[in-house]
C-alpha cells in the first residue's frame, strides 16, 4: 500500500510499534534468562515509541493535508509478527523486523523533511530500532 500522506505514514508507524510490542511480548513468554529480559525490554520500547508516534500525529494534525508523499510503500517494510517457538529463530526474526523498521523510519524521515519536528522524531525512532538490531545479534 502506498503511504502517500502524513497520516498514512504515522498510522503505519503506530501499527508497526503496536505489532512489534505484541511480538516481543510473545518472544519474552517463550524465552528465559537474558533473552527474556531483552525481549520484554524491546516490547516496552515499542510501546513507548507508539506513544511518541501518536503524540506526534496529534501535535501535527494541521500539517497532515499540506503535502503529498510519494515513493513510500508499506510492502517494503512489512514483516511477519508470528512468534517462532525457538528462541534463536525468534531473535533472528526480531533482527529482521528491526532492520525493516529502521529502514522505514529512515525513509519516512526523508520524505517528511518538510516537517522538521516530525523528521527528527522519525530519525530518533529509526536510530533506536537500528541499535535494537545490534543488541539482538548476541542472541542469534
Amino acid at each position: 500500500m502506498e503511504l502517500g500522506t502524513f497520516g498514512a505514514v504515522l498510522t503505519f508507524a503506530a501499527e508497526l510499534e503496536e505489532s512489534s510490542a505484541a511480538f516481543y511480548d510473545g518472544l519474552a513468554e517463550k524465552s528465559a534468562g537474558d533473552a527474556k529480559e531483552l525481549f520484554a525490554s524491546l516490547a516496552g520500547s515499542s510501546r513507548k515509541n507508539k506513544q511518541i508516534i501518536d503524540r506526534t500525529r496529534r501535535m501535527n494534525v494541521a500539517e497532515m493535508i499540506l503535502e503529498a508523499i510519494t515513493g513510500l510503500n508499506s510492502e517494503n517494510y512489512s514483516a511477519s509478527f508470528e512468534v517462532p517457538g525457538d528462541q534463536k529463530a525468534g531473535a533472528a526474526k526480531a533482527m529482521e523486523l528491526e532492520k525493516k523498521a529502521s529502514a522505514f523510519y529512515s525513509d519516512a524521515a526523508k520524505k517528511i523533511g518538510f516537517l522538521p519536528d516530525v523528521k527528527r522524531t522519525l530519525e530518533k525512532v529509526g536510530k533506536e530500532r537500528a541499535e535494537r538490531a545490534q543488541k539482538l545479534k548476541a542472541h542469534i
